[in-house]
């Protein structure tokens, strides 16, 4: 890094959703753009300096679509030595939104439409797919809605898959919107991911309004037993990180960062976000927290100051990290 770069205010860097995965001595990003109407990767070489890619466009309807527009969230995956990416789309209606796959040999493509990922038992309203092995299966995890009309509250499934691109069981409400500080302006779980750590299983996943500076980042732990039984989850009663939502977790030569994004204005919209990233760490209890000073700043998590932020299955919180 050049000297005179170590003291410059760096830019925002435009964008949501961020999902961020190492390939080949480089970082991949992988992004909706074009209005929402196509999927690029953004290849660059550190965090701090995203702004440095190579943008390549791999995929765009080729035609009138049923889900050529409202592409959300894609996310890449690489499974048994292919490569997936996994977005939300529809054909111009919200409540349309379903979620669908893509296949290719190489993260740049070219790709191969896969078609819809659905539970058939629940074919209704749904974003953010996210998908783990565990125990030697395999598990899509999204946010949706109960009925196909709901609108609101946005919760968390889980569902087998018998291949990457194929649910394979009726789904389970893994979370539902249950504390002050996941509905603040609307009550919304979304932005599912995996992550491990030393043996245990965690799930982290924004909650409350995107659209507000109000969106922030919760934390499931899987306690043992069935992935696929809720009583096998407990919630983190208050958040684990504030200031932004959905993000990932990446490991690069210089760390592991939680990558997330964050409205930099109060009035309401999707228009002004940007990614940042911040480093992540694990406390003496084995829970991940969020360092201050990442490459790109970072705010401050709101679990305490390193102590066992302890869990929950139920309870109420007003968002500071005490429990009623």
């Amino acid at each position: 890094m050049r000297l005179l770069d170590t003291f410059r205010e760096r830019r925002p860097f435009p964008g949501q959703d961020p999902w961020v995965v190492p390939h080949a001595g480089s970082l991949l990003l992988v992004q909706a753009a074009g209005g929402n109407r196509r999927i690029v990767v953004k290849r660059f070489k550190e965090l701090a300096r995203m702004d440095r890619n190579t943008e390549t466009v791999i995929w765009a309807p080729s035609g009138p679509s049923s889900h050529g527009r409202h592409v959300w969230a894609p996310e890449l995956h690489q499974i048994d030595g292919r490569w997936y990416v996994y977005f939300a789309a529809s054909d111009g209606r919200a409540t349309n939104h379903r979620m669908y796959a893509l296949v290719a040999d190489d993260p740049l493509g070219p790709y191969e439409e896969l078609g819809p990922v659905r539970d058939p038992d629940h074919d209704v309203w749904a974003i953010d797919l996210t998908v783990f092995t565990h125990e030697d299966r395999r598990y899509a995890v999204w946010s949706g809605w109960e009925g196909p009309d709901d609108g609101f509250p946005q919760n968390l499934y889980i569902a087998p898959m018998s291949n990457p691109w194929t649910i394979s069981g009726p789904r389970r409400c893994l979370s539902r919107p249950q504390h002050g500080w996941e509905m603040s302006v609307a009550p919304v779980n979304e932005g599912p991911e995996v992550i491990r750590h030393a043996g245990r299983l965690f799930v982290v996943y924004a909650a409350d309004a995107s659209w507000t500076q109000a969106y922030k980042m919760g934390l499931l732990e899987c306690t043992g037993g069935d992935v696929m039984d809720p009583t096998s989850w407990q919630k983190l009663p208050r958040p684990f990180f504030t200031g932004g939502g959905h993000g990932c977790v990446v490991d690069t030569p210089a760390g592991t960062y939680l990558v997330y994004h964050r409205k930099l204005g109060g009035d309401p919209g999707w228009a002004d976000r940007e990614i940042r990233s911040a480093p992540l760490d694990w406390d003496a209890d084995g829970y991940p927290v969020v360092r201050l000073g990442g490459p790109s700043g970072g705010t401050s998590p709101a679990r305490g100051t390193g102590s066992s932020p302890g869990l929950s299955a139920g309870g109420s919180s007003d968002g500071l990290g005490r429990v009623a």
